[in-house]
């Protein structure tokens, strides 16, 4: 049990930690929020629209938002880290499977065009049932461990974030 919550802590806790820790700080940064704990956190986001400011990083900036609008909080947070890493993955394979930018050029078209938008979908219904898709990916002996350790972290790094905004 003890090499289980282990496993948890260094392959999905303290990830889930960093992440979340780096999201909320970036929220309070471009605004004050009342919470002092994740469940008000969670409520409160879902009413936030933040916007980019022009010298601000495109990129960072495009997954902050995306995380808001998958809502968060903790659930949210997994679907989000589990819908980059399936596009993420998906990428790389795809990238791997031309011969060169040729064949690349060869095979764009709008089979190509519509495969992406049904795997888009595929894999946003895929991200909000994390729990099954990271079995495949992870060493998990017990699922409710890791949920419980991802959560502890997740709680806890929302709450320092917090607390050193104030």
């Amino acid at each position: 049990m003890i090499v289980e919550i282990l496993k948890a802590l260094f392959l999905a806790g303290i990830p889930v930690a960093l992440i979340s820790y780096y999201f909320v700080s970036k929220t309070t940064s471009k605004m004050p929020l009342k919470a002092s704990n994740s469940k008000e956190l969670t409520q409160e986001l879902k009413a936030v629209q933040l916007h980019s400011k022009p010298e601000e990083n495109k990129l960072t900036s495009m997954l902050h938002q995306k995380w808001l609008k998958f809502g968060g909080g903790f659930y949210g947070l997994l679907a989000f880290i589990t819908y980059l890493h399936i596009e993420l993955y998906q990428v790389i394979e795809f990238l791997q499977n031309f011969n060169g930018f040729a064949d690349f050029i060869e095979n764009i078209g709008f089979v190509m065009i519509l495969n992406f938008f049904i795997e888009a979908i595929m894999n946003l219904v895929t991200a909000f049932v994390w729990p099954i898709y990271w079995t495949k990916f992870l060493p998990i002996g017990s699922l409710w461990v890791w949920i419980f350790v991802s959560f502890v972290c997740y709680s806890t790094a929302t709450k320092f974030a917090l607390h050193q905004s104030k």
